[in-house]
């Protein structure tokens, strides 16, 4: 029976204050959170990472929602960041961090002496059992499998230890052994700071390629066309059985650099697939909604990684750089005005236009996000169903009904499919 299964942990990426907003539902849907600090220790250096002074807010908030928090803390350490580093992991003790994601041997030992619960990063590479009881007799109380392990050797390494196990099961793959690539350190005139394991890949695998022979002849094969190095992203969503029956514990969801509206999809269509796979209710028909949901946030193409065999050439997104979603977020205005006592807002709308029935999108850089049907427009004192189009020459002030306090200067946004012709509005307003 599938309820003698525990549920494994979702656990999900924060890219910053935007990702906790109550529209994301990401605290309500994940069961715990990985995330990194402005200093210098995470593999995402270049994300909107959280302020060091936000430590406590931050964990308070989680707890709050009775969820977990991980900080991460797994690049390679140099001598010079000791000190740092061992503050660091005393401020997220203090704190209440309830473990630490540790890749370098120097950031365990300091873990253990301070006395926090540390997580084996997947940067330590564990893709074996005797790697696994290593960094369990080192006192680890959970592993991070490599995301090159395969489903039966996964089962394997769950069998051979007592702690539990963690599985990347969405997000970006890295075409080398993850964090073993120097390629990007080499072309920033061979800065170590930029090697994938200090957190500041340029990602010249997403890039497009051309082999040239020693004597300056062009190879150009069909297979080595375009971006050959850029693999498609992990996406499990289809083998939520497999990967529950298997015994990982924790489901981990890449996209510490993704926007409040891809931890929004992706969040909810996994926590909708556990809860589906307990209920009895996880269906061929549901994996395909799920899939195309997915499709709509950002999305280099799918594959299924190393689970069940290595990724081949079909697994390369050859022609595209970044994301393939046809739907795109548009950015057609900023609020300049916030109206309390009408609960309104002024926008400088400079693309597009609006119309009643229409869900826009209003953020800021780091703290707000929101999505806000369209109920109410005003167009130079009066009530109508839509705007004129408006573009870079000729802005529109238009006024519109908001269910919350808005910052100005904060951006508005639509979702645009960039599939289907534009339509324009009903009639001209100019």
């Amino acid at each position: 029976m599938t309820s003698k299964i525990p549920s494994p942990e979702l656990l999900a990426p924060l890219s910053n204050w935007k990702s906790l907003e109550p529209q994301t539902n990401i605290l309500r849907n994940a069961d715990a959170f990985y995330f990194g600090l402005d200093t210098n220790f995470s593999m995402r250096a270049r994300a909107d990472n959280f302020s060091i002074d936000d430590l406590t807010k931050l964990v308070t908030t989680i707890h709050e929602a009775h969820r977990k928090c991980y900080l991460t803390t797994n690049i390679l350490i140099y001598n010079t960041e000791l000190v740092e580093l061992h503050q660091t992991i005393k401020l997220a003790k203090d704190a209440g961090v309830d473990a630490l994601i540790c890749h370098d041997l120097a950031t365990i030992m300091i873990a253990k002496q301070v006395g926090i619960p540390f997580h084996i990063s997947t940067q330590a590479n564990i893709s074996n059992k005797i790697a696994a009881k290593f960094y369990e007799s080192l006192g680890a109380e959970r592993l991070i499998l490599a995301r090159e392990v395969n489903l039966e050797d996964i089962k394997d390494i769950v069998s051979e230890v007592s702690i539990p196990v963690e599985c990347f099961v969405h997000g970006a793959m890295c075409t080398a052994v993850s964090g073993r690539c120097y390629l990007s350190a080499d072309l920033m005139q061979h800065n170590s700071e930029f090697s994938a394991n200090r957190g500041k890949c340029v990602q010249p695998c997403r890039r497009y390629f051309t082999f040239q022979g020693e004597e300056g002849e062009l190879l150009d094969y069909d297979q080595f066309s375009g971006m050959f190095f850029n693999a498609k992203d992990l996406c499990m969503i289809g083998h939520i059985p497999e990967l529950i029956e298997a015994g990982i514990a924790s489901f981990k969801i890449e996209g510490r650099m993704r926007d409040p509206l891809y931890l929004t999809e992706v969040v909810g269509c996994y926590r909708e697939a556990i809860s589906s796979y307990y209920e009895n209710t996880y269906t061929q028909e549901k994996v395909d909604k799920w899939l195309n949901k997915l499709t709509h946030v950002f999305n280099r193409g799918f594959h299924t990684g190393y689970y069940f065999n290595r990724p081949n050439i079909e697994d390369i997104e050859k022609n595209v750089r970044g994301n393939i979603s046809t739907w795109q977020k548009k950015q057609i205005g900023k609020v300049t005005n916030y109206y309390r006592k009408a609960m309104a807002i002024e926008i400088d709308l400079f693309d597009e236009y609006l119309h009643e029935g229409q869900e826009i999108v209003i953020e800021n850089r780091s703290s707000f996000f929101h999505k806000q049907i369209i109920t109410s427009l005003q167009l130079e004192g009066a009530l109508v169903e839509e705007t004129p189009m408006a573009n870079r020459e000729n802005h529109i002030i238009v006024g519109i009904k908001v269910d919350r306090p808005v910052p100005i200067n904060a951006l508005v946004y639509i979702m645009e499919n960039r599939s289907k012709p534009k339509i324009f509005p009903k009639k001209d307003h100019i």
